[in-house]
C-alpha cells in the first residue's frame, strides 16, 4: 500500500524532516522509540551524494533511517 504514496507522505508518515542538503549531504530529523511509549528525536547528517533527483535522496534517507532506528531501538 506504501508503494503508492509520493516520497513526500511516505517521509511524513516515517516522522522524518529534511532540514537541509547542501554538498551531497542531508540534514535530517527523526523519532525513534528507545522504550516502549516513549519516544526521541535524533538529528544526523546522511550522504546523499550519489542520489540523482529528490525522489532518490528520500530513498536514501529512508533506508539509512530504517538502519539507524534498528540501532538505537535494538
Amino acid at each position: 500500500m506504501d508503494e503508492c504514496l509520493s516520497w513526500q507522505a511516505k517521509l511524513a508518515k516515517s516522522n522524518i524532516n529534511i532540514l537541509g542538503v547542501t554538498d551531497g549531504v542531508a540534514i535530517i530529523e527523526f523519532t525513534y522509540h528507545p522504550k516502549p511509549g516513549v519516544f526521541k528525536w535524533c538529528k544526523t547528517l546522511i550522504n546523499v551524494e550519489d542520489a540523482h533527483g529528490l525522489e532518490e535522496v528520500a530513498v536514501v534517507i529512508l533506508e539509512d533511517v530504517l538502519c539507524i532506528r534498528k540501532e538505537l531501538e535494538g
